[in-house]
This record gives structure tokens, C-alpha cells and sequence, in this order.
């Protein structure tokens, strides 16, 4: 059996805006979970619609089990292949007859059609929700609800644009799980969208990072976008109404910029150093990694930095959740692009 069940090749897509995907080769691996990261615009729901159909490229090649998706035989291909988007739409009807819906366009009897659409329920953690209105579900519910009508057909691809907008922690960790299981009761390959690059780390098995329409090489932590200011001879790269970063650039207008999590130093008092960038922040997420911790420290609404230190550190310094922190890190360690 081929190990890659998607491949795109030379893949454009241009929109009236300016905006272009551009991915020259990417291949997917069948079992494996993918994440693709990156800023809002930066093109992860445009390569999700590709893959699964909904948008055709201007140039380029979809492969499906190194078949080239063509006229012939998009439709069973389609079939395959499965999305669950943002804000998932359900029908004015019961939870049941939502996820039964496709079943019955696709001819199932009624017998399999509940038993399949039970199952599906039961693998989300909804068993008793069937006859429940659709429309009266929490946007966690509604969520789970949308990944069980899509998994009813046992999808050999599972894509789901960013999943875990909106909604509370115990749905998040039930979907966390829930992606896993799909992978493993159906060997499906699962690529997911996310803003969280500490979940996108511990929930896949590699994460795709996109930047302007392109995959860049490896995967970029602490990515903002932000204009370039120009203060007393520095360049500064405002990323929120309150937080600028210093780097060392000759770019104008504006830029992408990414820090890496070993580059930023931690300290649970203001210190004085040489380094150009200094911010108080807030713990609000640990991650425990075979002897490295990664935190997830707010710095402003919205503007969050992923900082890593050794076990050792993490320990000599009593770090916790929600404790104020400072961060420093030099000008030259802000890559801009």
C-alpha cells in the first residue's frame, strides 16, 4: 500500500485581491496527523478547500493515492475525502437526522443508517444526543456533531479548519482526543488548522507552517505580523496597539517576524540587560516535552509567546501557571521575512 494519499504538485491558486496560494510539492502520508499553521490570510482554509474539492487550482496537480484528481474522477474521490469547516452549519432538524442526512442521499437503508450514524455518535461522545434540536447544541456540541457527520462515512482524509474556535476547554479536549482515534480506528490522515502552536506541537505528528501563501521550511514559533515603525534610529514592528518588537531590518510596511523559543530569556523580576525587547507577561499554558517545558506566557490580548527552557530551569524557578513573567530577547534574534 502507498504510504502518501495526497500530493499536490505546482499548486496555484490566485485570488482578485492579490492573494496566492503557491505550494510547488507537498505530500501527506496516510495515519498521519498534520497541523497547518500561520496567520490569518496566510492561506491554510484556501489549501484545505483544494484538497478536498471545493476549489479548483488555476495550475497545478492534486494527486489522490498517486492518482491525479481529474473531471473523471473527482466525484468518488470526493467521497474519500472530508471537511469540517470553521463555523459548521447544521440543519433545522435533530442531531440524528443531521448526520443521517448524507447517508440517505447516498441510498443507505434505514437500518444501516442508524446504525452508522449511532456509531458516529457514540465515537464523538454523544450517544444520547440523537434526538436533541441541532440548532439548541453549544458550539462545542455543534462542533462534535459536524466532525461525527463527516466521519460517518469512514473518510480516508479528515480535514477540519480550525476545530477549536470558539469553544470551552472540555470540548477541546474531547476533539484533542477524538482526532486521534480517528486516526487510529480508520488509518485516516487528519489535517487540522490551528492558532495554538503548543496544541498544534503535542496533537500532530508534523506541523506545516504557511506564510503568505507559501510552506516555509520547518516550524516557525512566535510568528506575528506587524508594520515597521522607525524610533530613535530602531526598527520597530508593532504586532498589537501596545506591543512593538525591535529587530535589525531594512524592510518597510508590512512584514512577517518570528522568535525562536530558546532565543527569549525568562525572569520572574525586570532585569537589566542589553537586549532591545523586554515585556511582562502572564503564564497561561505548560507543556512538559522529555525534559524541555514550553510556555505559553500573554503578553497583550491576543499576543501570546511561546518560550522554552529546560526542565532544570523550569523547576529552579517555581514557574506556574497565571504568575507574572518577564521575557527578554536581543533585536537580532527576531527573524523578519
Amino acid at each position: 500500500m502507498n504510504d502518501i494519499i495526497l500530493r499536490v504538485k505546482n499548486l496555484v491558486k490566485r485570488y482578485e485581491d492579490g492573494f496566492s496560494l503557491e505550494i510547488p510539492e507537498r505530500k501527506f502520508a496516510r495515519g498521519k496527523i498534520y497541523c497547518l499553521v500561520g496567520a490569518n490570510g496566510a492561506g491554510k482554509t484556501t489549501l484545505l478547500n483544494l484538497l478536498c474539492l471545493l476549489e479548483q487550482p488555476d495550475n497545478g496537480e492534486i494527486f489522490f493515492n498517486e492518482a491525479q484528481i481529474t473531471g473523471s474522477n473527482s466525484f468518488n474521490i470526493r467521497r474519500k475525502v472530508s471537511l469540517v469547516m470553521e463555523n459548521p452549519f447544521l440543519f433545522s432538524a435533530s442531531v440524528f437526522d443531521n448526520i443521517a442526512a448524507g447517508l440517505k442521499l447516498r441510498s443507505v437503508n434505514k437500518k444501516a443508517r442508524r446504525e452508522m450514524a449511532e456509531e458516529a455518535l457514540d465515537m464523538v461522545g454523544l450517544k444520547n444526543f440523537s434526538k436533541r434540536y441541532a440548532r439548541k447544541l453549544s458550539q462545542g456540541e455543534t462542533q462534535r456533531v459536524a466532525i461525527a457527520r463527516s466521519i460517518v462515512f469512514k473518510p480516508e482524509v479528515l480535514l477540519l479548519d480550525e476545530p477549536f474556535t470558539n469553544i470551552d476547554r472540555q470540548n477541546v479536549e474531547l476533539i484533542e482526543s477524538l482526532i486521534k482515534v480517528i486516526r487510529q480506528r480508520y488509518l485516516a490522515t487528519v489535517i487540522f488548522t490551528t492558532h495554538d502552536f503548543l496544541q498544534a506541537r503535542r496533537l500532530s505528528d508534523e506541523v506545516v507552517s504557511l506564510v503568505d501563501g507559501k510552506i516555509v521550511d520547518g516550524a516557525i514559533e512566535n510568528f506575528f505580523s506587524g508594520e515597521v515603525e522607525e524610533s530613535d534610529g530602531l526598527q520597530l514592528i508593532r504586532i498589537s496597539p501596545k506591543i512593538s518588537v525591535a529587530a535589525l531590518t531594512k524592510n518597510k510596511g508590512k512584514v512577517n517576524i518570528s522568535i525562536h523559543p530558546q532565543d527569549i530569556i525568562l525572569s520572574r523580576s525586570s532585569i537589566q540587560s542589553s537586549a532591545r525587547n523586554s515585556f511582562k507577561g502572564i503564564i497561561r499554558k505548560i507543556y512538559m516535552e522529555a525534559g524541555i517545558v514550553r510556555l505559553n506566557i500573554e503578553v497583550d490580548k491576543g499576543v501570546n509567546f511561546i518560550v522554552m527552557v529546560t526542565k532544570a530551569s523550569y523547576e529552579a524557578m517555581r514557574l506556574l501557571a497565571d504568575t507574572e513573567i518577564f521575557l527578554v530577547f536581543k533585536a537580532t534574534a527576531v527573524t523578519v521575512f
